[in-house]
């Protein structure tokens, strides 16, 4: 099983769309959390893009989030575009996909998370480890960075101390 199809706990899954019905459910969910329009084309091209990673949330069987993450030069993963069905919202669907994205992300390497988080959801990334940061040369106004350090399970920095919380 690759990187982009692994299968997780208590239901969950975290994959790639693989056929145009996942697409579109992959889609749907973008939609309904108002980051695509009914007119945006179909054609997933920028999604594809080498080093991108398109994934659905699954929960027995039904998709209940989407995300892409990018993985960037700098050894980062930008989490973009990350989503739960407004129906499925509040359930802790969100934390779910956040943590299996990360999973997903260390696989491929990446040793960082970036998320460009609206000021509203700030607080949902801050809770589940995520750390204001200071801006690179990507700033929107409105938007706050947050990043997270992707440890490993078990590690510890090579002076011995305890990794730091957050990040």
């Amino acid at each position: 099983m690759s990187a982009s199809e692994k299968p997780t706990w208590n239901g969950y899954r975290l994959g790639r769309p693989r056929s145009e019905c996942e697409w579109e459910a992959f889609r749907a969910i973008r939609r309904s959390v108002d980051f695509e329009s009914e007119e945006s084309p179909c054609d997933p091209g920028e999604d594809l893009a080498a080093g991108n990673y398109p994934l659905l949330l699954w929960l027995d069987g039904k998709p209940v989030g989407a995300i892409r993450i990018d993985s960037l030069d700098n050894g980062g993963a930008a989490f973009r575009l990350v989503a739960i069905h407004p129906e499925c919202q509040g359930q802790g669907h969100g934390r779910v996909l956040l943590r299996e994205a990360e999973d997903f992300a260390r696989d491929i390497g990446c040793r960082k998370a970036v998320i460009y988080s609206t000021m509203e959801a700030a607080g949902f990334y801050a809770s589940a480890g995520y750390a204001e940061d200071t801006w690179d040369d990507q700033y929107f106004g409105g938007v706050v960075l947050m990043t997270k350090a992707l440890h490993y399970a078990g590690f510890i920095p090579p002076d011995g101390s305890d990794p730091p919380v957050g990040g």
